[in-house]
């Protein structure tokens, strides 16, 4: 009995001591996902997609930005961590070589550098314009001209070096007069009608227990005798994503405070603030996408009916901009909601940011010609995606169509260019209540 009674407690000891004997630095496969500072090719297809039997009429496409450096706020917070750089102790519980990575930590970048499309940003881009000019030769098969193909890129630098990199690597050509958005602009400018609102759920996580308990595990792996503060963990959780984003085989220093767990518990706080901020959270979202997903349906609508119109649209912008394309268009759609109190029960979460917008990400829709009729394939970061309403991936257009006429249609799926963002608030209700019940369902839910 007492035999049976010690192999338990044995194997409880090996583990504990598993546990204090790992070491970031010899981790072969280090944890990938961390939110929308996750390195584009850790998520994306590593299978190329095409339709042997098809020709491709038209490629759209709605790209992030490269994988650049943090903000300036960030790149300050991430500074500040020299204080603790310089006062780790033989109390820690890292190993060697993390203990060694952490003391010789160096941080290069100031305030100059925020934002900037970094090394690794301009080679997603070159990579991504490679890819797809190799996949569509119906479609790249002329050189660059504006009339033929269109762009259109946020004035914000990153966006405007990450359509340079993708047109220099798909066309062989340095553009140099990329063409911006103008403020009135509703396709891609979306920032001042985006519903800013108290996120509550978001906030309530970083007090739940999930979130302690990250706070404790860090403070102690440091040998601290106090609990670190949320802010400043989070910093060591922007410097371990932000090097892993452009290092992408590296073992930076500040991720060795972390298990595996923790940056789950990360990964969910970050998916909390973008499901309301720009997703699900809020059904104003789901509005919100509604001028560039009738651009996209507008484009194929065109080119189906008289073969005119570009071959290619390139739109380059923002996550907000992905993530409201996304939102429309109806796909990771979790039937619970994210809550900061169902971490647990969401593990396997449709909306994970890690993978829907990744630095890089895109969606792409891809109009064919098989054998006469017209069909649309949607893509996620090269992902083909599943319209769960026909379970299909390669869609007949006229469904498509007849799926999204009614809601990019209805006036409640139009703004006006001078109103703001509260005014356009203020009158949602308004809109939504003149429509029948029937058509808001449909709006919601299709």
């Amino acid at each position: 009995m007492k035999f049976i009674v010690i192999i338990p407690l044995l194997i409880i000891f090996n583990c504990i001591k598993c546990e204090l004997d790992k070491c970031f630095h010899h981790d072969d496969h280090p944890f990938q996902f961390f939110a929308s500072k996750t390195a584009y090719s850790y998520v994306s297809s590593k299978q190329n997609y095409t339709q042997p039997n098809c020709k491709t009429l038209q490629l759209w496409l709605l790209s992030r930005h490269g994988t650049r450096h943090p903000g300036s706020d960030t790149i300050n917070k991430i500074s500040n961590l020299n204080e603790y750089k310089n006062n780790l102790t033989n109390n820690s519980n890292l190993c060697k070589e993390d203990f060694e990575a952490i003391k010789t930590w160096i941080f290069n970048l100031t305030e100059k550098d925020e934002d900037r499309l970094n090394t690794q940003g301009v080679n997603d881009l070159l990579s991504l314009g490679s890819r797809l000019q190799s996949l569509y030769k119906d479609i790249f098969n002329q050189p660059y001209n504006p009339n033929i193909y269109r762009v259109l890129s946020s004035p914000k630098e990153r966006s405007k070096d990450s359509a340079f990199y993708f047109l220099k690597s798909a066309f062989n050509v340095n553009v140099t007069d990329i063409p911006l958005i103008n403020s009135d602009d509703i396709k891609l400018n979306i920032s001042k009608f985006e519903n800013k609102h108290d996120n509550k759920e978001f906030k309530k996580f970083r007090y739940s227990t999930h979130m302690q308990e990250v706070v404790v595990r860090v403070s102690k792996i440091l040998g601290l005798d106090r609990n670190l503060t949320y802010n400043t963990i989070k910093a060591m959780y922007d410097s371990c994503r932000f090097e892993r984003s452009v290092n992408l085989n590296s073992h930076p220093a500040w991720c060795a405070v972390f298990s595996q767990k923790d940056l789950e518990v990360f990964e969910y706080d970050e998916d909390l603030k973008y499901y309301y901020l720009n997703g699900y959270g809020d059904s104003y979202n789901e509005r919100l996408g509604c001028p560039i997903v009738k651009d996209l349906m507008n484009n194929f609508k065109y080119k189906s009916q008289t073969q005119l119109g570009p071959k290619g649209v390139f739109y380059f912008g923002h996550s907000s901009n992905v993530f409201s394309a996304i939102v429309r268009l109806g796909f990771a759609r979790d039937t619970s909601p994210l809550l900061s109190s169902n971490f647990e029960d969401m593990r396997n979460r449709k909306w994970k940011t890690s993978y829907l917008s990744p630095f890089a990400s895109n969606l792409m829709a891809v109009l064919y010609e098989c054998h006469g009729v017209k069909k649309v394939t949607f893509f996620i970061n090269e992902v083909p995606m599943t319209v769960e309403k026909y379970e299909c991936t390669l869609c007949p257009w006229e469904l498509i169509e007849n799926m999204f006429d009614p809601i990019i249609s209805s006036p409640s799926c139009t703004f006006d260019e001078n109103s703001s963002a509260s005014s356009v608030s203020r009158t949602m209700n308004l809109l939504f209540f003149t429509y029948s019940l029937n058509i808001f369902f449909y709006f919601n839910y299709s």
